[in-house]
């Protein structure tokens, strides 16, 4: 399966760059203050509804049924440690209990602002998506796992060496080859992703919208799994 290469709309939003000189935390804890707290949970602060239907689908890669009465959608930098975290803890869980039950769809959408290194793993994600789509969470899971210093570990090699472990050889080469002959058009649908972060209100990763409720930051199981059962009831 080749990759959908018709031209996205122009995207000139992107995440605000001067983010990229303050240490994480400190902007997971300002978005923390200027979030409200509603039974136990921190909820973004974003002036704009949020609704889970509205985000794109189209394209995007996803686990779970098509179908599945929510949508949680995951906005992630695979540089991110706060994603990492996430990775490690609370997303296998979500996957447990309601992913596997057929309850939750994710759908996974790239904010890739943490440098290129990113921007180029984002693009193998795409291409992954289009040669070998069951694999795509196993690889994502993977590319986690491997996570070393800001900018300094995503080489090709390194890159190459998850996505064989992955996926095997032949696939591998086929991700390479697809990255190569349509990264720019991957890099468009990862620009739109972030663009729609924004209207959404979402500035940062991780983040997600989950029915008519936005989480950002890091959070535990018990918070995520809080707006599930929301959504799951109407609320």
């Amino acid at each position: 399966m080749m990759p959908d290469t018709r031209p996205a709309s122009p995207d000139k939003k992107s995440p605000d760059k001067n983010k990229r000189g303050f240490p994480a935390a400190i902007i997971i804890a300002a978005a923390i203050v200027a979030g409200t707290l509603v039974g136990g949970i921190r909820y973004c602060g974003a002036a704009q509804a949020v609704d889970s239907s509205k985000v794109k689908v189209d394209g995007e890669p996803f686990i779970g049924k098509q179908n599945a009465p929510v949508t949680l959608a995951y906005w992630y930098d695979y540089q991110c440690p706060f994603c990492r975290k996430d990775e490690d803890n609370t997303i296998p869980q979500i996957v447990k209990d309601y992913v596997d039950t057929g309850k939750v769809k994710i759908v996974f959408k790239d904010y890739a602002f943490l440098g290129q290194d990113s921007k180029t793993l984002g693009q193998y994600s795409r291409a992954v998506w289009a040669v070998v789509p069951d694999k795509f969470y196993l690889w994502h899971k993977a590319i986690y796992d491997s996570q070393g210093r800001e900018n300094h570990w995503a080489t090709h090699d390194k890159i190459m060496s998850v996505t064989t472990s992955v996926l095997g050889a032949k696939d591998a080469n086929q991700v390479n080859e697809i990255v190569s002959a349509y990264g720019d058009a991957f890099q468009k649908k990862l620009d739109a992703d972030g663009a729609e972060a924004g209207a959404f209100g979402i500035h940062m990763t991780p983040s997600m919208v989950i029915g008519t409720h936005a989480l950002s930051g890091s959070q535990p199981y018990a918070a995520v799994k809080q707006l599930i059962d929301l959504a799951l009831a109407g609320k």
